[in-house]
């Protein structure tokens, strides 16, 4: 039975990506057939890695997938706006994906559009327990205790409160020969507590102690990670029937897998329905940009990108978690803007996409180094060389990619000639 329960969680065809090589995965536990590309394993470069890979105890079997899929993936991806986060290796894994789901289920259920439904959620609430915070955790048995004790606590105060409220809504006064016997008994107590003043001070700063204590219990350590798998719900990692599926930590692959309707796999062998990723926002025309290493709004131009998360369901539908609270940058709003300076040197703000940049070039005295035919090439390389120390290259300390070219082919040079000069000797 047990077998049979192990076999039915296995994925029978499971496309593995680079990561989960790296990660060690127990990839022969997920799945039944093992398929990846060749370039896969290029991508892994760290010894221990490619020492697993020599003596895997499973067979790995290398597919290519068609042109048609790549190219229908290619399109889908251009489509969700993470094209330029995939490299070719990323596209070829989706499109054997694809191809594999295709033959073993068909492509009714695949989608050839992304989905355009978006949602959007304010996260500007404050969390209401302890426990939302992510990485916090609580035994049931811990938050029954500190949820008696205050309630405990309230309860007390409470029963303070009204008490004092019917003595005076009852107004009754005190005589001086009620108030005498109380005072006294006041003076007793007092001194009987001075005398253990030193005591309470001790005992009060062993509780102290143990607070700080209790400050760190509740959250996920090494030791109690192993437990709080364990208390898992039987209903969350009930097993699922997964013909294909791709296992893959880029987040740019498993959007694409998850718009598409295809089946995404964690490092764990858990089935992903929702991905998490960044988007950028722009606040001032509303727009958003997948492209992370933008500055500049692609719509309207200005320099008014907010980095946002994104998360996409197993429907398809795309969620945007953005805040309200945080405010946005008014730098370069209070002060007017220093004029623009000239010269192929300038350092000057960065204000629109495609302003142009000053070349910093080397001076032509070391472009000079370059040609071979000069009559001071070799004298130019001499320790009796002119520097060159007035030029403004030189006083900011530029060295232009020619001067960095000529330096190492005279060196090169130089030890051809000395490779000549001893084999003549010889």
């Amino acid at each position: 039975m047990a077998s049979d329960q192990l076999n039915r969680r296995k994925v029978k065809f499971v496309i593995v990506d680079s990561g989960a090589f790296i990660k060690n995965a127990p990839i022969d536990r997920i799945g039944e057939n093992i398929y990846t590309i060749k370039e896969v394993l290029s991508e892994v470069i760290d010894k221990n890695t490619r020492d697993r890979l020599q003596v895997l105890p499973y067979e790995v079997l290398f597919r290519e997938p068609n042109n048609e899929a790549i190219h229908r993936v290619t399109e889908f991806s251009k489509k969700t706006g993470d094209y330029r986060s995939l490299s070719a290796v990323d596209l070829r894994l989706i499109a054997l994906t694809y191809q594999l789901e295709k033959e073993q289920n068909g492509d009714a259920h695949i989608k050839t559009e992304p989905t355009r439904k978006t949602n959007w959620i304010n996260a500007r609430n404050p969390l209401g327990k302890v426990t939302d915070i992510a990485g916090f955790y609580l035994d049931s048995k811990q938050n029954h205790e500190t949820v008696d004790k205050d309630e405990e606590k309230n309860l007390d105060v409470l029963e303070k409160d009204s008490i004092q409220n019917e003595r005076l809504e009852q107004g009754d006064v005190l005589s001086e020969k009620d108030i005498e016997p109380v005072s006294n008994e006041e003076e007793s107590d007092n001194d009987e507590n001075g005398e253990n003043n030193y005591e309470n001070d001790i005992d009060d700063g062993e509780d102290d102690d143990d607070d700080d204590d209790d400050d760190d219990e509740g959250w996920i350590t090494p030791e109690n990670i192993g437990s709080l798998k364990q208390k898992i719900e039987p209903e969350e990692i009930e097993p699922v029937n997964v013909t294909v599926g791709c296992l893959t930590s880029d987040f740019a692959m498993q959007n694409v897998l998850i718009q598409m309707g295809l089946n995404v796999l964690s490092v764990d062998g858990l089935l992903i329905k929702q991905a998490k990723s960044y988007v950028l926002r722009c606040s001032a025309c509303m727009k958003i940009c997948t492209v992370l290493t933008k500055l500049f709004c692609p719509s309207c131009g200005n320099k008014t990108l907010k980095r946002i998360t994104m998360t996409v369901k197993d429907d398809g539908s795309i969620q945007y978690h953005f805040s309200s609270r945080r405010l946005l940058n008014c730098r370069g709003l209070k002060y007017s803007l220093p004029l623009p300076q000239g010269g192929k040197h300038s350092n000057n703000p960065i204000l629109f996409e495609d302003q142009r940049l000053p070349q910093q070039r080397a001076t032509k005295k070391a472009l000079q180094r370059l040609n071979v035919f000069d009559e001071n090439y070799v004298v130019g390389q001499s320790p009796f060389r002119i520097h060159d120390l007035t030029s403004r290259a030189a006083q900011l300390g530029i060295k232009g990619q020619e001067e960095l070219l000529a330096s190492s082919i005279h060196s090169f040079l130089t030890a051809q000639l000395t490779n000549v000069i001893s084999m003549e000797l010889l």
